[in-house]
């Protein structure tokens, strides 16, 4: 392998213009939205003086981005998904300017944060839906892993810089300012997307069974349970979700075992990132692997042992070490589930598949956080990790082992299209693929 063939591939990038306008409006977006994330946490403490307030606006943005998701994913299938798409975003930029006015008042009111977030978060999920479940129709199949991992890259680089920018504009001038910074950047994300072409529900023959498709939730099940690759994607990704890295034990952790402070305690928080971001930036190797269903799995066992190992760190350069392993591993689970996703799922159940997928991270992570806290309370924080980790691997060896369909997955291989227009640029949609050979 040649090491430029390590590098993210920029394809999709070249050669749609519509993944492009997403791809920018996704890079403004997130800086906002990270930005705003510190000072929404910092405004809500200062105005309650408890750890409890700033938990409830989390709780709130977790459930409303849930409903969201669902709600935007039966939508995205049966309307046009540029509409709703610029119909979510426009709302979220309401919902930043309502932040910013409230906390430009002389007394700003604890209910109006809560109303605002809780808007956002109906918008921010019907917006992540039907972007995700329009992307296929934007690349070329054999491009699907690259737009995963340049979407991946984005989330991780903002994850990182964002918050920090946001904290330096916080401390400078206050929350009302880096709010009305954010429903800027959200309006211009809108703006962007106004490029994009209509982009209505696929309606072709591609039905699995023959039967019709009501538009209800019980027909994306259905194709879930025959859809073996789909099926063991959703099953291997619920438990990710449920027993994924345990976030919440870092600071006990780091005070009572480690023997830091804030700073290790925010050092920790980044490993994850960094790990992800590595691999997203070297996916080349990712998005041309061979046996994509069998490197998932893979990824998936390592993400486990890498918990397990962060149990039994027993100091902060190992500990560190291993989240970076889990930051990696996760990315590579996360560019291929996408891809695997996506390519294995008929257009027209694209938007409920997609948004079950989102909805097991939102829910996921709000069950996770009180698992860990129950099973840190009953052992140790460190002995939470051990029972996550190795939840997480068994699940991924008893999948390899029970969904062969999954282990056996491919993608489709790139192809020369010297004589095809590029992927994205014209009115006609990608075709929808060929599911059938995935299924029972």
């Amino acid at each position: 392998m040649r090491a430029g063939d390590l590098l993210i591939d920029i394809g999709p990038l070249r050669t749609s213009r519509d993944f492009r306008a997403i791809f920018i409006a996704r890079v403004v977006s997130l800086f906002g939205l990270g930005m705003a994330s510190v000072a929404l946490a910092a405004q809500v403490f200062a105005m309650t003086r408890s750890t409890f307030g700033v938990a409830v606006s989390s709780m709130i943005m977790s459930v409303t981005v849930l409903i969201g998701s669902l709600w935007g994913g039966w939508m995205a299938d049966r309307t046009d998904r540029r509409t709703l798409i610029l119909w979510a975003r426009g709302s979220a930029a309401l919902a930043f300017a309502g932040l910013a006015v409230n906390a430009f008042l002389p007394t700003p009111e604890l209910w109006a944060i809560y109303l605002c977030v809780a808007w956002d978060g109906l918008a921010t999920g019907v917006s992540v839906t039907a972007l995700m479940a329009v992307a296929p129709t934007l690349v070329r199949p054999d491009q699907l892993p690259a737009a995963g991992a340049l979407i991946s890259l984005t989330g991780e680089i903002g994850s990182v810089t964002a918050p920090f920018i946001g904290g330096i504009l916080l401390a400078a001038s206050g929350p009302g300012p880096v709010f009305a910074f954010t429903a800027v950047t959200t309006g211009i994300t809108t703006l962007l997307l106004l490029r994009l072409r209509p982009l209505p529900p696929f309606k072709g023959e591609d039905d699995l069974d023959g039967a019709e498709d009501s538009g209800s939730p019980v027909a994306a099940f259905r194709f879930a349970v025959r859809n073996r690759v789909v099926g063991g994607l959703l099953a291997l990704g619920g438990v990710n979700a449920l027993f994924s890295l345990p976030v919440v034990v870092f600071p006990e952790l780091v005070y009572t075992e480690f023997g830091g402070g804030d700073f290790m305690l925010g050092v920790l928080y980044t490993a994850p990132a960094v790990g992800a971001v590595v691999v997203s930036a070297t996916s080349g190797w990712i998005t041309r692997a061979a046996r994509p269903g069998r490197l998932l799995l893979t990824a998936a066992l390592t993400g486990g042992l890498a918990i397990i190992g962060f149990g039994l760190s027993g100091s902060a350069t190992v500990a560190y070490a291993m989240l970076v392993v889990g930051g990696a591993a996760g990315t590579v689970y996360e560019i291929l589930e996408y891809a695997l996703v996506q390519h294995n799922t008929p257009d027209r159940l694209r938007g409920r598949i997609v948004s079950v997928v989102t909805a097991q991270g939102t829910a996921g992570g709000i069950a996770g956080d009180v698992e860990v806290a129950l099973v840190a309370r009953w052992f140790s924080p460190a002995g939470a990790a051990l029972v996550n980790g190795a939840i997480c691997a068994v699940a991924a060896v008893v999948v390899a082992v029970a969904v062969p369909g999954l282990r056996k997955a491919t993608l489709p291989r790139e192809e020369p299209y010297d004589d095809a227009p590029p992927a994205g640029d014209g009115d006609t949609p990608v075709p929808a693929v060929d599911v059938r050979s995935a299924t029972a």
